[in-house]
């Protein structure tokens, strides 16, 4: 039995209450197996029928805050179960402003593969596979991080399918807007 299962009731409290997020929180500082089985342990297939969606949003986020890395079978669950509009921009927003993604966005090429950087590759495959991809653009430039350019030139690569009608879009809206190449510059993997 994992841990995760074992605090599921814990993390089900603190997702609600701040005292119960001081009690977890004190319960990975004091204990060195509880912080590596809750912050930095993988999350298993059989744990994430024990939270709810918002649930496992909240504790992902207090990983994060704790120095711990995004999950990719925690990510998948989510945008799984992410069916509505705001449940999917929460959902981009957690990895776009994961700090591990952010360390690793600026350098990072939107052909490669990133197998070490869950949050690179999860933007990267969500970017290409997601058949809104002015939604996720727009989500992108709301959130305005080094990982949202990163997926914004996802978008407007050669390799992304529909890289031109949305290199077109993103266009018409830094006219809009007039939006300096130097902003523009930092989406634009071809520098478009």
């Amino acid at each position: 039995m994992s841990l995760i299962t074992l605090a599921a009731p814990l993390i089900r409290q603190a997702a609600a209450d701040e005292t119960y997020q001081q009690d977890l929180h004190d319960s990975v500082a004091d204990e060195s197996a509880a912080r590596e089985g809750l912050v930095y342990a993988a999350i298993d297939t059989q744990d994430l029928g024990w939270l709810s969606p918002s649930e496992w949003q909240w504790f992902a986020r207090w990983r994060q805050s704790m120095g711990g890395m995004l999950d990719t079978r925690l990510l998948e669950h989510l945008a799984f179960t992410a069916t509505s509009r705001s449940g999917r921009f929460e959902l981009r927003g957690l990895v776009m402003r994961d700090p591990h993604t952010e360390e690793r966005a600026p350098t990072a090429n939107p052909t490669a593969s990133y197998p070490e950087a869950p949050g690179l590759q999860w933007l990267q495959r969500h970017a290409l596979e997601f058949p809104d991809s002015f939604e996720v653009a727009r989500d992108a430039l709301q959130y305005a991080t080094r990982p949202a350019w990163f997926t914004l030139r996802v978008l407007t690569s050669h390799q992304h399918e529909r890289g031109e009608q949305t290199r077109a879009q993103l266009r018409d809206f830094a006219r809009e807007r007039e939006l300096s190449p130097e902003i523009t510059s930092e989406w634009s993997y071809n520098n478009d």
